[in-house]
């Protein structure tokens, strides 16, 4: 089922014509130069590796993949504003796996790699460039495979429970939204571990034990810092129920102050969007940095595209659709990177094109 989200997301051949096109408007700090050179070259390349691994199969994609992330990378860096020209070269992966993936066939043993990032290296690059959680700490692959928008339609066995919580822009309230109001959060009651009896009549104040868990809650996701409800009471309740053709969920509304450094709305200051919708994401260590979905794929994709290059056997085993429970998530997660990737990267790279103060 394809959902409303999905229908709002840019074609493929756009994404990557709109790619094109940034070649020669030198975003960001790629003006000249190696930089710029690096820019244009990493672009290149990377449409080439995404192009070649749409016609092949699983046995090769990963790997392929992975490469090209790793070129979308490049041009990320190349023209973000936030590395010096002693910083945006990348060099080695700058990922590891923990390096037992011969055990990942085992009950739960793909999800249980522990994923980090090293001291030096692209991916910690990567990360700072975009303001994401360079994931110092080990993480379970199921953990971060989950985070991924639309993993759930087929989950990996034994995947773990870390959220991204969707995210709703305010409408307008008789023409106009206030500048402080971002949007509402949708949670299911379990999230917060509400009583709630009827989700489609949640009064609008809650209890101190409630709001205790909420702020508890949140605290884990790091855009959402700030927030405030003060003023919303006055227009609409501060938690409601909804329910649409998924279910029942709760409503939350939130508010924050505009960040002055940030030209984007305050929804867009706090959610990052992808295929359309807006999603929050948690900080992965203690760093207070929030995931980037950029991040989580090159984190998925790493220890996938090893499995396929070094260990063929245990990658055939995986992706064997009659006989693993693997294969379903693994096939849709790699079909879904080679749409979500460049997006993902398209988006970043514009962002480096907007004055930052």
């Amino acid at each position: 089922m394809i959902s409303i989200a999905e229908m709002g997301a840019e074609p493929i051949a756009q994404i990557w014509q709109e790619l094109r096109a940034l070649r020669s408007q030198k975003p960001g700090a790629a003006k000249k130069g190696d930089r710029l050179a690096t820019f244009d070259a990493a672009l290149e390349q990377a449409e080439q590796l995404f192009t070649a691994a749409s016609v092949v199969g699983t046995a090769t994609q990963p790997i392929i993949l992975l490469y090209g992330l790793s070129q979308l990378g490049r041009a990320i860096a190349a023209s973000s504003p936030l590395l010096s020209n002693n910083e945006y070269a990348l060099s080695g992966h700058g990922i590891d796996d923990g390096r037992q993936l011969q055990g990942a066939t085992s009950n739960g043993g793909l999800a249980k790699l522990m994923i980090r990032a090293e001291k030096n290296g692209a991916f910690p690059v990567v990360a700072k460039a975009l303001g994401a959680s360079p994931m110092v700490e080990p993480v379970p692959l199921g953990d971060i495979w989950a985070l991924l928008p639309y993993s759930e339609r087929f989950p990996l066995p034994y995947a773990g429970r870390l959220l991204r919580l969707d995210f709703m822009p305010a409408r307008s309230f008789l023409g106009r939204v206030d500048e402080e109001e971002a949007g509402s959060l949708n949670l299911l009651p379990t999230h917060l571990q509400m009583d709630v009896e009827d989700p489609n009549c949640v009064p609008g104040e809650i209890i101190e034990e409630e709001w205790r868990r909420l702020r508890e809650f949140l605290a884990n996701y790091p855009t959402l810092s700030g927030w405030h409800t003060q003023g919303l009471l006055q227009r609409v309740p501060y938690i409601r129920g909804e329910s649409d053709s998924y279910g029942s969920y709760l409503s939350i509304s939130l508010a924050f102050k505009p960040r002055e450094d940030d030209p984007r709305t305050p929804a867009d200051q706090r959610a990052q969007i992808y295929h359309g919708a807006r999603y929050v994401y948690p900080a992965l260590d203690e760093g207070g940095r929030p995931a980037h979905p950029f991040m989580l794929w090159w984190a998925v994709l790493y220890p996938l595209s090893r499995l396929a290059r070094y260990y063929p056997g245990v990658w055939m085993k995986l992706t064997s659709i009659s006989s693993d429970p693997h294969a379903a998530p693994i096939e849709f997660i790699l079909r879904e990177a080679i749409r979500a990737v460049p997006e993902l990267a398209l988006r970043a790279i514009s962002w480096s094109m907007i004055p930052h103060v």
